[in-house]
C-alpha cells in the first residue's frame, strides 16, 4: 500500500521571503492590521498543530520509508537539506517540520521543477519592480492571465513525482499551498490521508480564493 499525507498548507511570513513584506502590506490593507496580525498567529498555532499530527499519524511508520513532498522546492540532496535547515533558521514553521522529519531518517525528494517556479518568480517579481501604478497593474494583469497555466503545469508535475516516486509500503508527506491541486492527479492505488488544520477566517478566505490575498 502506497500513502500520502496530504497538507494544504498557508504560508507563514517567514516562508515567503522578500513577498513576504509586499504580502503583508496587501493582508493589512484588505482586512485591518489586527486582523491580519491576528492571522499570522493563528497560522502559527496551526503549524504547531500540524506538526504534532504528523507525528501521531506516522506512529509505527518506520522512518526510512517516509519521503518528503515540499512546495516549491526542487532540489534534494546537500542543497535541498541546507535549504530546509536555512528556512527553518529563519522561522519557516513548515521547514522546521520537515529538519526534524530528516533528523528521524525521513528522505527529501524532488517535487517542483525549477523552471516553472522561476517563471512564476519572475511575474511576481515585476510586480514589486515596476515603477509606476500603472506598470504594477499591467504587471498583475500579466502575473492573472499566465499563473493559472503555470499552477496547472506545476500540479501535474508535483502529481507525476509522488506518482513515480512513492512506492508500496511508503508514506509520502506533502506540503502544498492552497491554490495547488494535486490530490486528483494522484495514482488510484495511493491511499490520502489530508490534514486541514488552517480554519481561522482569513485563512479559510484564502483557501477558498485559491491563495490570493
Amino acid at each position: 500500500m502506497k500513502k500520502v499525507i496530504y497538507i494544504p498548507i498557508i504560508h507563514n511570513k517567514a516562508d515567503l521571503g522578500s513577498l513576504g513584506s509586499q504580502l503583508s502590506v496587501e493582508g493589512e490593507r484588505k482586512y485591518g492590521a489586527t486582523s491580519w496580525q491576528n492571522h499570522l498567529e493563528e497560522v502559527d498555532k496551526s503549524w504547531d498543530e500540524i506538526g504534532i499530527e504528523i507525528i501521531r499519524q506516522l506512529e509505527n511508520v518506520p522512518w526510512d520509508t517516509i519521503k518528503i513532498y515540499q512546495d516549491g522546492l526542487p532540489v534534494t540532496g546537500e542543497i535541498g537539506i541546507k535549504i530546509v535547515k536555512d528556512a527553518a533558521s529563519q522561522g519557516s514553521k513548515n521547514y522546521a517540520i520537515i529538519d526534524k522529519l530528516l533528523a528521524q531518517g525521513a528522505r527529501l525528494e524532488t517535487a517542483e521543477d525549477k523552471e516553472l517556479l522561476f517563471q512564476e518568480y519572475y511575474l511576481l517579481s515585476d510586480i514589486s519592480k515596476a515603477p509606476t501604478y500603472e506598470q504594477q497593474i499591467e504587471a498583475f494583469l500579466k502575473y492573472q492571465r499566465e499563473s493559472l497555466e503555470i499552477l496547472n503545469k506545476r500540479d501535474a508535475f508535483i502529481a507525476n513525482q509522488i506518482n513515480a516516486s512513492l512506492n508500496d509500503g511508503e508514506t509520502g508527506i506533502a506540503f502544498f499551498g492552497a491554490a495547488h491541486s494535486v490530490l486528483e492527479k494522484l495514482n488510484n492505488d495511493i491511499d490520502v490521508i489530508a490534514i486541514r488544520m488552517f480554519n481561522d477566517e482569513i485563512s479559510l478566505n484564502l483557501i477558498n480564493k485559491k491563495g490570493n490575498i
